[in-house]
């Protein structure tokens, strides 16, 4: 059955409320080195791991099952030849699309390619039974080929296909640029980045939390949403 992407929207909100008050699952986490997690948290966990804390352990969904598929260095199109290894013999119930920072070094003219493979991970996502959660990337400093301009052109990518497509989107880069206003930053607040563009422990412990909104299980009693990074983690950005 072929659906509009305002019927896509409706049916995915439904199913993941669902999802989250029915039998055990798996989620995958499709991305690169930010969904990874490696080397940035210096230690500390990531996004991921948050996120797995939070479902498996705090909401007692203990058969669930997490899998982080983010693979560093990867873009969309190292993805899509790569799909069923790291997506699809999974059965997955949900995905989660975190790509973007390495696919912008492909400059401006490499927007509409990234929005076209973008779309293709969300077909074969869905064709292989799946919800799918796109993210944008979180913003990055002005360093060799990747640029806060760059970056707003990717991420509007990423919310352009959502938006056709009718999939629930996690917006980091919209988070994040609100954030730093708020705390006067260029990009984002202290601590938030470690280098040009990897989030650091703070930063991870952020993107979890604009995550669990978006799904409604963002609870500030929680000890993962309630959890204070220490400041020392991290860079100035």
């Amino acid at each position: 059955m072929d659906f509009t992407a305002d019927e896509y929207a409706r049916r995915d909100a439904d199913r993941l409320r669902e999802i989250l008050s029915g039998p055990p699952v798996t989620w995958v986490f499709l991305g690169d080195s930010i969904t990874q997690g490696v080397k940035h948290t210096h230690g500390h966990r990531g996004y991921v791991e948050h996120f797995t804390e939070r479902v498996r352990g705090e909401l007692g969904r203990r058969g669930d099952a997490v899998v982080n598929s983010g693979v560093s260095g990867a873009t969309t199109e190292d993805l899509l030849p790569e799909f069923h290894w790291r997506a699809g013999r999974f059965a997955p119930d949900v995905v989660f699309v975190l790509f973007g920072t390495n696919d912008m070094v492909a400059g401006e003219d490499g927007v509409r390619g990234f929005r076209y493979r973008l779309d293709q991970v969300v077909q074969r996502s869905r064709d292989v039974g799946a919800t799918v959660v796109l993210q944008t990337p979180p913003p990055v400093l002005d360093e060799g080929q990747r640029n806060p301009r760059l970056l707003a052109l990717y991420a509007q990518a990423v919310r352009e296909v959502a938006d056709d497509l009718g999939v629930l989107l996690v917006d980091h880069a919209a988070a994040w640029q609100a954030a730093a206003a708020e705390a006067g930053a260029e990009v984002a607040p202290s601590g938030w980045l470690d280098d040009a563009f990897h989030p650091g422990a703070r930063g991870h412990h952020q993107m979890t939390l604009t995550l669990l909104a978006a799904l409604g299980v963002l609870d500030p009693d929680s000890a993962v949403c309630s959890l204070v990074v220490d400041d020392g983690v991290g860079a100035n950005a």
